[in-house]
């Protein structure tokens, strides 16, 4: 179209008629008001979108002061939220069962608990105000209880709830409630659950920083100058803080795991298909190669053991027919067989830190003292595994993207990545070559590449066979070393510093792996960072910028959360909550 103005323009002299030069005059006029049309509108939507975000501030930070109010008129003694926050979730479950507290009880006790955590952590996007009269309810109907029978529970901002925005962080959702509601929300009320906080995610769900322009920054309970991880953030600091005995995210690249081990709690990544996932804010559910995967989130094994029996039922299947109707499988969480388990602290990609590298090593010897066997393992081609998984969720070069935060404030933490996103090609991959060469990581290829996405449908298509074969030489790995589950580090390094996640994007390889795989995995944490983990970073490695920057932002991390992955084959969920449960309960019973 330009080259057609700048064409009629210089048909534009003397010597032309005067019929042409009113045509010409016309077409160039209506381009001009075109294209000028285009960008008020295009500014009418950032002032719109800038006012919409403004308004969901306020309406969310009343939420909050209302809800304290109310909570402060109750005059509910301290003594008896915290008995009551204090207690491990089968003696909860027991007490609400029994009557001995009543729901109404537990939920005000978990909100105000919450609120305080929300003070040092910002993890809460709004309370859902509907938990009071469910609540209420469950006290009304006691003669029908549940097995979650007036647990509350905590969801990431992504699941829908009827009346609620479900915006992923994203302007572009505002205003919009949904109006369905999540499908495993319904099992979980019918099983009794009162869920009554949403928690904080970052822009767009596709980076382990939990930021974004409508509700903020989210930090980590232990230290609220480091990230809590991401993409389910909120839930891990809420749970880690004690404000929440139950709460669920998603994952499709570690959003489970990275917070769990970062904030010092628990999740379950099941297998895709294993768990509903409708209701769900739907941003990148195009690309089908890589799928994300609901999953439960709490401070101990126990939990995730009766969340997943409480899920695993028919009113899912029925709710759900895409989900595969197996039962949570109590012979196999239960069976007493000795494993062999593979084992790894490095990936080959980014050395994980010190602290890591012993948590994997504790666990080990944990294992090996309950007569399982132990076997060193090497991943297959973490290079490869790393191109395979971005060029599958960023297939279109990042285009959903940045065609969404057209109009959107974007949010500091992403704003390399939507840069870089937007660059024309061939200056993108000059920043990929020069950034190779100052930062001395191969990685940073293998990233900046990939990041690139795919050119044609049948690239797409010859992704999704190199994915498959991928998948079939590292089954075939597992299986020639007769395995049934694996241990690995939670992540490279424990929390780091807000600001910092741009330029550290290695030590992902650990997570998104059995993402791409589509494996189960579950972080535990089973240490802190000791002095003697900071001591040995004399021997971590120090050729890169990215190991640099490791040492830079672990220096001063005694007392962080240290977490370790459980992992099977695909459907096998069971069997890494029973290896979690033996190592938990090892930790609690002071065992080396």
């Amino acid at each position: 179209m330009d080259r057609m103005i700048r064409t009629l323009w210089k048909q534009w002299d003397s010597d032309s008629p005067k019929e042409k030069k009113i045509v010409i005059g016309v077409i160039a006029g209506s381009y001009l008001s075109y294209r000028a049309g285009k960008l008020l509108h295009h500014y009418y939507k950032k002032y719109e979108n800038n006012q919409k975000i403004r308004r969901k501030q306020e309406e969310c930070r009343e939420s909050k002061e209302k809800l304290e109010e109310f909570l402060m008129e109750k005059k509910i003694s301290r003594e008896a939220v915290q008995r009551i926050v204090s207690l491990p979730f089968n003696d909860l479950q027991t007490e609400l069962q029994s009557g001995k507290i009543t729901a109404v009880e537990v939920l005000h006790a978990y909100q105000i608990k919450a609120l305080e955590v929300d003070k040092l952590t910002n993890c809460i996007t709004e309370v859902i105000w509907e938990a009071e009269e469910i609540a209420l309810s469950r006290d009304l109907n006691a003669n029908k209880k549940g097995p979650l029978h007036g647990i509350p529970i905590s969801l990431k901002e992504s699941y829908m709830i009827p009346g609620y925005d479900c915006t992923a962080g994203l302007a572009f959702y505002l205003d919009k409630p949904a109006e369905q509601e999540n499908v495993l929300v319904q099992v979980l009320k019918q099983a009794g659950a009162v869920p009554f906080v949403r928690t904080n995610i970052p822009q767009g769900m596709m980076t382990y920083e939990c930021s974004n322009p409508i509700h903020g920054i989210t930090g980590n309970p232990h230290d609220p100058n480091r990230i809590p991880g991401g993409s389910s953030g909120g839930e891990a600091a809420l749970i880690a803080g004690g404000g929440s005995i139950l709460g669920f995210g998603s994952d499709i690249g570690g959003s489970l795991r990275i917070p769990a081990h970062m904030c010092g709690c628990c999740s379950l990544k099941p297998t895709v298909g294993r768990l509903s996932d409708k209701g769900q804010n739907d941003f990148g559910t195009g690309q089908t190669l890589v799928n994300a995967t609901p999953g439960p989130m709490a401070a101990e094994v126990d939990t995730l053991v009766s969340c997943m029996k409480c899920l695993l039922v028919p009113k899912m299947f029925h709710l759900d027919p895409a989900v595969s109707p197996v039962l949570f499988r109590n012979e196999i969480y239960e069976e007493k067989r000795k494993l062999n388990i593979g084992f790894y602290v490095d990936d080959g990609s980014l050395k994980s830190n010190p602290a890591c590298q012993r948590a994997v090593l504790e666990v080990k010897a944990m294992l090996e003292s309950q007569g399982h066997t132990l076997i060193p393992f090497e991943p297959v081609d973490i290079s490869k595994m790393t191109e395979l998984f971005i060029k599958a969720t960023f297939a279109d070069g990042g285009k959903s993207f940045v065609d969404i935060l057209s109009t959107d404030q974007v949010d500091p933490t992403i704003s390399n990545t939507i840069m870089a996103f937007k660059m024309p090609k061939w200056l993108y991959k000059m920043v990929v070559m020069v950034g190779r060469l100052l930062t001395k990581d191969h990685m940073m290829t293998v990233f900046g590449n990939s990041f690139l996405g795919v050119k044609s449908i049948t690239e797409y298509w010859d992704l999704a066979l190199e994915i498959e074969e991928y998948k079939t030489e590292f089954l075939k790995k597992w299986r020639d070393n007769k395995l049934d589950a694996m241990i690995c580090p939670g992540f490279a390094y424990t929390a780091i510093p807000h600001g910092t996640v741009q330029y550290l994007t290695s030590g992902v390889t650990y997570t998104i792996l059995y993402n791409l795989l589509n494996y189960p995995a579950g972080t535990l944490k089973v240490t802190n960072v000791k002095q003697q983990d900071i001591d040995n970073f004399k021997d971590y490695p120090s050729n890169t910028y990215t190991e640099k920057l490791v040492k830079e932002n672990c220096k001063d991390s005694v007392g962080l959360p240290v977490g370790v992955q459980f992992v099977g084959l695909p459907y096998q969920e069971e069997l890494v909550l029973r290896l979690m449960k033996d190592v938990e309960t090892s930790l609690k019973m002071g065992k080396p």
